[in-house]
């Protein structure tokens, strides 16, 4: 867990700005699919990231494999070193990484999917738009923030207990966790400010088969699903979707720390799923 974080204009610097892709297709690879689209790779939880010095130098790791770095600062920036990628229904270009990577992702990945893969990274200077709104993002799916309150989750873990475990935060992958509200706060959390730099709430996060995916051993379960489906469903989404937690973009740039205070500015007064208490709109 970072203990601080510096906002940039793609979101948290350094946050998905690497991805693994098909080799031929370039097709971005995940723990999960949807819609035909996405290689489906359930292991791809059990690399490990390692940031180790400040120049982004980054070790990889995983079971059964020898360690390896990657060099952002020795990957050339030029159009002959660019490919096609395409993550969910945005295409775009990304930069090659290097041969020693490539190897080492499609060894790894192949004892669960066969085939070959590739690492790349999202080009200095170029573009994306969130789904919503004006901010731009790398390689995450549709925004560059996603927030859960820990509140919520120890809603969700007081009385629905799996096999005697709680279901960890990891499960749900936000980049920013609040505290110190009720639970599921952040569904009406419409601004914040966290130490001078301001966030703006977009749609609920529907929730995907990488929360009941074991992010150590890769091992798939029922839960949290099984249970967000008695509570957490969307009124909005055909399939009846369930949602936890609410995807952000952000206003402004800046620095953030664990312990900084979330000052919320905007508050709805609708709860997007009708289940909880209507508070005011409050100001601070």
């Amino acid at each position: 867990m970072l203990q601080g974080a510096t906002i940039g204009v793609h979101g948290i610097v350094g946050d998905r700005q690497f991805m693994v892709v098909d080799a031929e297709t370039g097709m971005f690879v995940a723990q999960r699919s949807d819609r035909g689209l996405g290689i489906a790779v359930k292991s791809m939880c059990q690399i490990t990231p390692t940031i180790t010095d400040e120049n982004g130098t980054m070790e990889l790791s995983a079971p059964g494999m020898r360690a390896i770095r990657v060099f952002p600062q020795h990957i050339i920036h030029a159009g002959c070193n660019l490919r096609d990628v395409q993550v969910w229904d945005w295409k775009g270009e990304a930069l090659f990484v290097d041969a020693e990577a490539n190897a080492w992702f499609t060894e790894f990945l192949s004892r669960e999917r066969p085939g070959k893969y590739q690492l790349v990274m999202f080009p200095y200077g170029s573009e994306r738009r969130a789904k919503l709104g004006f901010s731009q993002l790398r390689f995450a799916d549709g925004y560059p923030f996603l927030v859960i309150s820990q509140e919520s989750l120890n809603d969700f873990n007081v009385w629905r207990i799996i096999g005697g475990k709680v279901v960890p935060m990891d499960r749900f992958r936000p980049n920013i966790v609040i505290s110190g509200g009720k639970p599921y706060d952040e569904d009406r959390l419409d601004r914040m400010v966290i130490n001078g730099v301001d966030f703006e709430g977009k749609t609920l996060c529907v929730r995907c088969p990488i929360t009941i995916t074991d992010q150590e051993t890769a091992e798939r379960g029922k839960e949290p699903l099984a249970t967000l489906a008695t509570y957490r469903r969307s009124p909005y989404k055909a399939d009846g979707g369930v949602v936890f937690g609410r995807n952000f973009n952000h206003l402004s740039t800046g620095i953030i720390r664990v312990g900084d205070e979330v000052t919320a500015i905007s508050y709805s007064e609708i709860d997007p799923l009708d289940r909880f208490p209507i508070r005011l709109r409050s100001d601070g």
